[in-house]
């Protein structure tokens, strides 16, 4: 999103309502708190504790990212002259695309100026979603945004601040960590590029979990062992009763993927004809004299005109939607971008 012309550190003053000798001040206590031990410098060790220390949760901890931006010398050391340089870049960059947002130029950005802003980059947002995202800028719950809460959100925040890349930023924290599986809030990231997610995770997530199906299979013996057990023996021994199929054996990652399928398939199949009577409710004119009278007027006259397969009407493109998306591949292909550090 381009900027809307010259930005200067004396517009960032007047937004912050601060002087220059304040935002010194400012910058050199945050600099010090970082610098616990009074070296003079940062390095990785003390911003990782400072941001933990700052209970920033560790979805927004950029600790590494944040210490090499810093060090313009590739030193190995943040001195005080390089965090401040960052610091003013960072607030110009921040205010540059915080006025590109604020369309109305009142110094604030409205949640509907935040949604424009998203479209604009192609993230298409309900409205659940973009409550939820200005709740986690608007420190004062006042609805709207102000530069200070705004530079605040994402002054440590190391990469490009793009509309596409704060977007992200906050979406990193809708993950949802249940153990051995992660499940996405309903309606995240379902705006860019949906094929790409869905057919790199699926592919990412049929290839992992068919690399380490044999370590599950390993797993199994050696936990169902009475007697003390080592590796090797037991891989000799799978390899001698059952061959390279028996480091196969279900439960797994195709039978799990197959039962997965059909439980969706299944339980998609069971609500469907629910939400046949509920569309054709919502569908109806009211003013007619053959309009339903209630819901089980609806599956009454359903059932006498069409037979069960009038509750069944457009399954197929349905199942085509519910049976993919219960696969959480997304997470999957996530993961692996931030193991090999492609973000």
């Amino acid at each position: 999103m381009s900027g809307t012309g010259v930005v200067s550190m004396d517009h960032v003053l007047v937004a912050l309502g601060e002087t220059k000798e304040e935002r010194e001040v400012r910058i050199r206590s945050l600099f010090n708190f970082f610098d616990a031990a009074n070296n003079g410098y940062l390095d990785y060790a003390q911003i990782e504790a400072g941001l933990s220390a700052l209970q920033i949760p560790p979805e927004y901890k950029y600790a590494r990212e944040l210490c090499e931006v810093c060090d313009a010398n590739s030193d190995g050391r943040v001195e005080y002259h390089e965090f401040r340089r960052y610091m003013d870049d960072k607030e110009l960059e921040l205010y540059r695309i915080f006025q590109s947002i604020d369309v109305e130029h009142d110094g604030t950005i409205l949640p509907e100026e935040l949604y424009e802003a998203l479209l604009k980059a192609g993230i298409e947002m309900n409205d659940e979603e973009l409550a939820h995202f200005v709740e986690h800028v608007d420190k004062d719950n006042n609805g709207i945004i102000t530069f200070e809460e705004w530079r605040d959100f994402l002054l440590l925040y190391p990469h490009e601040a793009t509309i596409e890349n704060i977007y992200h930023h906050w979406e990193r924290v809708c993950l949802v960590d249940i153990g051995e599986q992660a499940v996405i809030p309903e309606g995240i990231s379902k705006h860019v590029n949906r094929s790409k997610y869905f057919l790199a995770g699926g592919i990412a997530g049929g290839i992992s979990r068919t690399a380490t199906a044999p370590l599950d299979r390993l797993k199994v013996v050696l936990q169902v062992q009475s007697e003390p057990a080592s590796i090797m023996p037991a891989v000799t021994k799978i390899w001698k009763q059952d061959g390279l199929l028996g480091f196969f054996r279900e439960p797994g990652p195709l039978v799990q993927l197959g039962c997965g399928t059909i439980s969706g398939a299944v339980g998609a199949t069971c609500v469907y004809p629910l939400q046949v009577i509920r569309t054709r409710l919502q569908a109806q004119p009211s003013n007619t004299s053959d309009a339903y009278k209630g819901m089980f007027d609806a599956f009454r006259r359903t059932f006498q005109l069409e037979g069960f397969i009038g509750f069944y009407k457009g399954l197929f493109p349905n199942l085509l939607k519910v049976v993919p998306a219960a696969s959480i591949t997304y997470v999957v292909y996530e993961s692996l971008k931030k193991t090999l550090d492609l973000d």
